[in-house]
Order: structure tokens, then sequence, then C-alpha cells
């Protein structure tokens, strides 16, 4: 139904009116009528009807001042404009506001019928419009969250195959090609913000260099959206030294595999992750808090403590499980971390 206001000091013209709109067949519901500009506007505030209907000359608040004030207002709804002869230059005035059509007094059904038509399809092309926006923000607002944190975390395949398939939905459905535009700069500012404020990317370019797409064509914005994609990952993986940030995990698994193996060295893992000895201890240290031989050590002595818990597992034998080549060595390595000896540990146990 189409929410309707009808504002008309003259009682008979405002009944006649309520009986004709509610009466047609168009879907039209009356849900408030008011005998001055000033009560039509608290309707407007508190109803946000779809259709005004007002007279030009009112007292308090003519119908002209009634649409500057709506339209002051952000209110979005059609106006009907109803003039006399002696009106008209009111009625013409009235136009450059937006109303959709003004009827002259007195008022013929047939020519009101057809202005509301008319005013039905402007009412369900805003509602088309709206739905499709609102189609865009719930779009919007989620895939930048996830576009973002894409970039983050430096997911490079799945964050540029999300903007192609942002420059396909968004670009081949929409027909104007402005408002491509516009929806490419509301996605990468949002991801900007996104990436800035909640993921502490500081360092990100930016600055208002997206309004460069209202100069561009649809093809080359779609272009530009992989561009800037492409570089905040660039900025990404450069600030938060990601490289170095997954060869350690590459060095940490690499660690949980070959415990066992005594002759595991820190060469050896360097020469798996292909970084240089000097380095990959620098950055290991970083990341982890503490040196690869310590973190190699604790690893074995976690795994020594394992096999201690399990009855079945000789004490002597747990050695050569986990990398060492003596029980001597094991267990003073033992009770400098444990602060007892592993025959201790299991007795307590």
């Amino acid at each position: 139904m189409i929410r309707t206001v009808i504002i008309e000091d003259e009682a008979l013209i405002r009944k006649s009116l309520f009986k004709l709109v509610s009466e047609s067949s168009l879907g039209f519901d009356i849900i408030g009528e008011g005998g001055n500009g000033v009560e039509g506007l608290e309707l407007a505030k508190s109803a946000h009807p779809d259709l005004i209907i007002t007279d030009i000359k009112m007292p308090q608040m003519n119908g002209l001042d009634l649409i500057k004030n709506v339209k002051s207002l952000g209110i979005h709804c059609e106006f009907i404009i109803l003039s006399g002869y002696g009106d008209f230059s009111f009625a013409q005035e009235a136009i450059h506001y937006g109303v959709s059509d003004y009827l002259l007094k007195p008022i013929r059904p047939e020519q009101l019928m057809q202005t509301l038509h008319k005013v039905k399809l402007e009412v369900e092309k805003y509602q088309i419009d709206l739905n499709a926006y609102s189609e865009w923000l719930l779009y919007c607002t989620e895939e930048a969250k996830h576009i973002a944190h894409l970039i983050w975390n430096v997911n490079e395949t799945e964050a540029m195959n999300a903007i192609d398939y942002f420059n396909k939905k968004w670009a081949d459905s929409r027909g104007v090609n402005s408002q491509y535009k516009v929806r490419s700069i509301e996605l990468l500012s949002r991801i900007y913000s996104c990436l800035y404020n909640d993921l502490g990317a500081k360092s990100l370019d930016y600055d208002n260099k997206l309004t460069i797409l209202f100069e561009k064509n649809r093809e080359e914005v779609q272009v530009l959206n992989k561009h800037f994609i492409s570089t905040w990952l660039q900025t990404v993986r450069e600030t938060r030294n990601y490289g170095a940030h997954l060869s350690i995990k590459q060095v940490i698994a690499f660690i949980e595999n070959n415990y066992k193996n005594n002759e595991l060295s820190l060469q050896m893992v360097a020469d798996h992750v292909k970084l240089s000895v000097p380095y990959l201890s620098q950055v290991f240290k970083q990341s982890a808090g503490i040196s690869f031989s310590q973190y190699l050590i604790q690893t074995r002595m976690e795994k020594a403590k394992q096999l201690l818990s399990d009855p079945d597992c000789k004490t002597c034998e747990i050695p050569e499980q986990i990398g060492y080549t003596d029980y001597p060595h094991f267990t003073k390595s033992f009770k400098k971390l444990f602060g007892i000896s592993p025959r201790e540990f299991r007795t307590k146990k």
C-alpha cells in the first residue's frame, strides 16, 4: 500500500479527496489528514508517507513551504499539488521542487486517477531502487570486512578473486556507469577503513586517490579496483614482514615433524625454508620470543613428558624417540627445564 497524507484547508474538498483516493483500486492508504502546512509537516515527520497531496494556499503554512520543509528534512515522498487558476505561478514554482503533478480545482476524478497511477509507478520504482541499495549496503559492509581480512592475512588469491567478483557483479548488472564508480569508491573506502581502524594498517596509500575513478571509463575502473587491492596487499606484506611470518610457520611445522632427528639443526631448517641462518635466527627469536635451540629443546622435552606419562614406555628408551643420543644429556636438559629429573617426574605421575 502507498501511504498517503492529504493536506487541504477546505473540509469538503478534503473529504472528497479521501473518498476518491482510498476507494481507488491502485492501492493508496490514507494515513493522515491536515488543514494546513504545519499539520502536514508534523504528519510527514511522524508518518513518513509515500505521497502528500497538498493545496497550495493554506493558513499558517502554505503548500509550497510545506514541500520545502519536507525536502529539507530529507524525507522522501511524492507530492501532488492542488491549485486554483489564480495559484498557477505557485504551482509552477512547486514543480521545480520535484512534485509529481499539479491538479487544478475543481478536481476531476479521471485526472486524479491518471496522476495517482503516475505516482504509483514512481513510488514502486523508488522502492525497487531502495531495495537494490539495501542489498548493496549489506553486500558492501560484509564484503569490505572480508576483503580487508584477506589483505591483512596476505591471502592474495582470495582477495583478488573477491575484487574480480565485485567487478563482475556490480559492473555487469548495473547499467549506470557512474553508479558503478560510486560503488567502487564505497567498497574501497570501507576496505581501507577496516584495514586502518580495525586491523591497524597505518601505512596504506590512500588519501583522496579513489576519486580518480570518476575520471575513468568502466574498464579502467575495473583495472584500478584490482590495482588498489594489489597495492594494499603489497604494503601489508612488507609492513608485517609477512614473508618471514610464513617462514616461521614453516619452521615450526618442520620442527614438529623432525624433532626425533638428532641431527636437526638451524642450518637444516634454514635450507628447508630457503633463508640464511643469521636471518632465520633473528626473525625466529623476534616471532617466538626464544631462540631456535631453546624452542627445539622445549619441543623435545614436552614430547618427553608425554612419553613419561605412558606407563608402557621405558624411561631409557625416551631419549632416542625425541632426538637425543644419550640418556645423561637428556636428563640434564629435562631437569634444567622442569626442575626435576625424568624419573622424579614419572614417580610423581
